[in-house]
């Protein structure tokens, strides 16, 4: 599989007018977009960061996928299996349908607030990311 996409840490975090609109089109994509529960759980951890509320795996398992209160994490991993296929479709995504977003949202292996870039530009990369998502589409 392709590197993941470039992005441009030196900068600032993008306004959460943007990371919406990168919400937006994850949402919409073919990748991600036919998840209801991937969506529901990617929704939930970018308003809940862009608020500045503290991200837990109970309070994501309670608010998300309707775990009672007395959830206990060790006992069931859904949050922990569910963040693991998240990252897996936002992989995918940025590798193919959302090459050329400005905007990327990973949520990084062990944690649950996301972290929001802007994308590295170059010329240089553009035409490989076409390439490979020509080559995805036809094994498709």
């Amino acid at each position: 599989m392709p590197a993941p996409p470039e992005t441009d840490s030196a900068s600032a975090r993008p306004p959460p007018s943007d990371i919406r609109n990168a919400l937006d089109r994850v949402r919409n994509s073919r990748t991600v977009g036919s998840s209801e529960r991937l969506i529901e759980f990617l929704t939930f951890v970018v308003e809940a960061s862009l608020s500045g509320e503290h991200l837990k795996e109970t309070t994501i398992g309670v608010s998300v996928f309707g775990c009672r209160t007395d959830y206990d994490p060790k006992a069931d991993a859904i949050v922990r299996s569910q963040a693991w296929r998240l990252r897996s479709k936002l992989k995918e995504y940025y590798m193919y349908e959302g090459a050329s977003d400005p905007v990327v949202i990973d949520l990084p292996k062990g944690h649950y607030v996301p972290v929001f870039s802007v994308r590295n530009t170059r010329k240089a990369d553009k035409p490989a990311a076409f390439a490979t998502r020509r080559q995805h589409l036809r094994r498709a």
